[in-house]
């Protein structure tokens, strides 16, 4: 009789373990099947970490908010003409929520000395130039409203107290770690006065603007810059092409051809001007 009792005793034992195992098999199968379907606290973490990665990295690789490079060149010759060129320039970049603004300055001076046999003459001969403009970002940051203002009073191609103000659309077609491209079209009023025949011009205009920098390597930079001035009277055209290779940690050397095409010059002047330099450019921030 206590045989069959502890028999099924056994059996009872055997069942009720068979039934722990299956229930907690059936409970790890559940957890598995949610760590697949609904990540896991675990699996959020690692992946919380690595978003956080990307983003500490896209961080470090943002434009900073305000940057600012000085560019200086000279030459000297000596020998019956003393002549020296200096070239100072400024680029600055300021990016806020709201503005993207872009200033430059640049101020040119050669000067040459003629040996006579009692006395010896100088001529000294000039230009600055400053420009700036201002993009305002709309809901869509890469759509903006702009305005540009100039001002440039050259000697070397005789045309004086250049001033031009423009308003109109902005857009950035692209912009990645690599490279950029923006332009902008509006239209504006410009004033010229001519060095010669001291006449003076000024009338409404349209101004277009192409922009494109690339970055082939830490340190090394193409930048092309187009823009054109339309008007009655005034017909502006100017390319400036410019490649930066870093040296050292703030220090790069700079190779840039500008030309400009002004049909603005009185008839004894050409209507093109180039100018190509060699320079170096220190970042200050």
């Amino acid at each position: 009789m206590l045989k069959p009792f502890k028999k099924s005793i056994k059996l009872l034992q055997v069942f009720v373990l068979i039934s722990a195992v299956l229930s907690h098999w059936s409970i790890a199968q559940e957890r598995a099947s949610d760590f697949f379907k609904n990540p896991s606290g675990e699996r959020d973490l690692i992946r919380s970490l690595y978003d956080k990665y990307n983003r500490d990295n896209k961080q470090e690789k943002e434009t900073k908010p305000f940057s600012l490079a000085g560019e200086a060149g000279v030459l000297i010759t000596s020998g019956n003409t003393e002549t020296s060129i200096i070239k100072l320039a400024f680029e600055s970049n300021h990016e806020t929520d709201n503005w993207s603004n872009r200033y430059e300055a640049q101020f040119l001076e050669r000067s040459n000395t003629f040996r006579g046999v009692d006395e010896n003459n100088t001529v000294d001969t000039t230009r600055f130039e400053i420009s700036g403009q201002f993009d305002y970002k709309l809901l869509e940051p890469n759509n903006r409203l702009f305005a540009y203002l100039e001002y440039d009073d050259n000697e070397f191609n005789r045309l004086r107290d250049q001033a031009t103000v423009v308003l109109g659309w902005s857009q950035v077609a692209w912009q990645n770690d690599d490279s950029e491209f923006r332009y902008s079209i509006g239209p504006g009023y410009s004033h010229v006065v001519q060095d010669r025949t001291d006449t003076r011009i000024e009338e409404m205009i349209v101004r277009g603007t192409l922009f494109y920098n690339y970055v082939f390597s830490e340190g090394t930079r193409f930048r092309q810059t187009l823009s054109a001035e339309l008007g009655q009277e005034i017909s502006k055209a100017r390319t400036q092409t410019s490649i930066t290779a870093k040296i050292m940690d703030k220090l790069a050397l700079k190779f840039s051809l500008n030309l400009v095409y002004n049909d603005s010059v009185s008839e004894q002047d050409s209507v093109l001007s180039t100018q190509s330099s060699v320079s170096m450019v220190y970042q200050f921030f």
